[in-house]
Formats: structure tokens, sequence, C-alpha cells
């Protein structure tokens, strides 16, 4: 089952869109520093949304 993704993969898959988007577009390599890149745009992504979503929602 080495082509399997696994159902963990399958739901991280669409919050971790973003920084992938990004790292691709920005050119970077598999390292230590693009998942470093990664996180913080997952992070501002999804925080950003959040707000949006509480805000409009009070």
């Amino acid at each position: 089952m080495s082509g399997a993704t696994s159902i963990g993969a399958a739901i991280a898959w669409p919050f971790l869109l973003p920084g992938n988007l990004v790292c691709g577009a920005l050119g970077l390599p598999q390292s230590e520093y693009s998942d470093l890149i990664r996180m913080l745009i997952n992070s501002l992504v999804w925080t950003v949304l959040g707000v949006i979503f509480v805000a409009l929602a009070a």
C-alpha cells in the first residue's frame, strides 16, 4: 500500500494547501526552511479567515 494516501493526510491536505501553493510559487525546495515558510503562511491564512468569520458572525 505504498501508493495509498492515509486518511489523516487527506483530511490535512486542504488546511496545508495555502502554504504549499506559496512555497510552490516561490520555487522553494523541500527543506526545513520551506517547512517554516509553509507553517507561517498557513498560520496567517487560517488566523485571518478565523478573525473574519468571527467578526461576521458577531
